[in-house]
């Protein structure tokens, strides 16, 4: 049986990237995209969001959400990173539908009430349109089949600051309300997303394999690789939405590790994931009355993008 799925995104470039992995394997299938502030504005992820499906001949359900943090001010945009549009500066045409009418929080309640337990949100920007189901109906987490979270820093550094990855920190409340929640959440972090680098080689052949669809992810691609040339030093650009949906079809690559999660919510170490193993005893007595979480915390980096690469090559060219 398929994977149902709803991403929850802000697209961005590994956005695109994860979305046109939803579309292409043969193990998903796409319900919707529900779109959060983040890399872009929530009104430009929504524009995004219905460009790209319909650019992939999709018809999933868009819903916008959020456009701003629960409590802190808003962090400037992403645009260094994915492009003055958050899609490499590449320019697609003008969607041909709107977005439902329905945002964002209410879209994720009323789609697991009308399919209880088969539901996976794979949340792959801020985590503020979650935090909002949890307050609209606390017991969606009884209805989900999954969260799996593109987030956080486990074992490793952060991208923002010395210990803050950027979907967390954009809204540290949100995701402390999410971690808090007891639904089962699975967390891919830094730890699994920065040991994979696709390289400009591997995006012209992936062009060369699929043009259409090849073609655009290796057309954004140069503008991410440029950012993380010269930020990171590294020839060559990481997928990090991805890992939230591969986990779902190819969880044999990863090596998992449960334990409670929380969040630093102020100070200079705001948006810090916190993460206490299974079976590790501590004096705070919070951490015992947090939920038990996964934590993927290594991948094959080899199998993976295999992978990726085999999934959009199998997508057909309209």
């Amino acid at each position: 049986m398929k994977h149902k799925v709803v991403i929850d995104t802000d697209p961005g470039i590994d956005d695109t990237m994860a979305i046109a992995y939803a579309v292409a394997h043969p193990e998903i299938d796409l319900l919707g995209l529900t779109t959060i502030f983040g890399n872009v504005s929530a009104a430009e992820a929504t524009r995004n969001a219905l460009c790209l499906l319909d650019f992939f001949g999709h018809d999933a359900d868009v819903a916008q959400g959020e456009s701003r943090p629960m409590e802190i001010n808003p962090n400037p945009h992403s645009y260094y990173v994915h492009g003055h549009n958050g899609l490499g500066d590449i320019d697609l045409d003008a969607p041909k539908r709107r977005a439902i009418d329905q945002g964002a929080a209410e879209y994720l309640v009323e789609i697991t009430r009308k399919i209880p337990g088969e539901i996976n949100i794979c949340a792959v920007g801020p985590l503020t349109n979650l935090a909002k189901a949890l307050e609209l109906d606390p017991t969606i987490t009884q209805r989900v089949k999954s969260v799996v979270v593109m987030g956080g820093a486990v074992y490793r550094r952060g991208n923002v600051s010395p210990v803050a990855e950027a979907n967390i920190w954009n809204d540290p409340h949100a995701a402390d309300a999410v971690f808090a929640a007891d639904w089962p959440l699975v967390l891919a972090p830094l730890d699994v997303t920065t040991p994979v680098v696709l390289s400009p080689s591997f995006f012209a052949d992936l062009r060369s394999a699929n043009s259409r669809v090849g073609g655009l992810l290796a057309d954004m691609a140069q503008f991410y690789t440029r950012f993380y040339r010269s930020h990171s030093g590294i020839e060559g650009c990481i997928p990090h939405d991805v890992m939230a949906l591969s986990w779902l079809t190819i969880p044999g690559v990863y090596r998992q590790q449960r334990g409670s999660m929380a969040v630093t919510t102020q100070g200079p170490g705001i948006g810090q994931t916190l993460f206490q193993p299974t079976g590790r005893r501590s004096v705070d007595p919070m951490w015992m009355e947090r939920p038990q979480h996964t934590a993927l915390v290594e991948i094959d980096p080899g199998f993976f993008t295999a992978d990726y690469f085999s999934t959009i090559v199998g997508l057909k060219e309209h």
